[in-house]
């Protein structure tokens, strides 16, 4: 077939029809292709957050069970984080800059 017959077969209303309705669908739409990729990918980045939660979440609730059980865990936590010291202590603070 030489490309005289192929033009002449496509040049017809079904044809154009069916252009309009796909490029209608593939750009115009509300729900078009671009968008759906655009949410697609949103859509990936808050399940890798929500996944990241998740295993921050699981791993400061298991922190916390050892913390309720271990006395020794739980004064480094106070004396580090929250600089508590016993009565009969005094703690020095050095700062350094950084």
């Amino acid at each position: 077939m030489n490309i005289r017959k192929i033009l002449s077969k496509l040049n017809n209303r079904y044809v154009y029809a069916t252009l309009v309705f796909v490029i209608f669908f593939l750009f115009i739409d509300e729900y078009n292709l671009i968008d759906q990729h655009r949410q697609y990918k949103i859509l990936k980045d808050k399940k890798a957050q929500v996944e990241f939660y998740e295993e921050e979440n699981k791993k400061d609730a298991d922190f916390l069970e050892q913390l309720k059980t271990d006395t020794a865990l739980m004064e480094q936590v106070a004396r580090e984080q929250y600089k508590m010291k016993r009565d009969n202590e005094v703690i020095y603070l050095i700062e350094t800059q950084e």
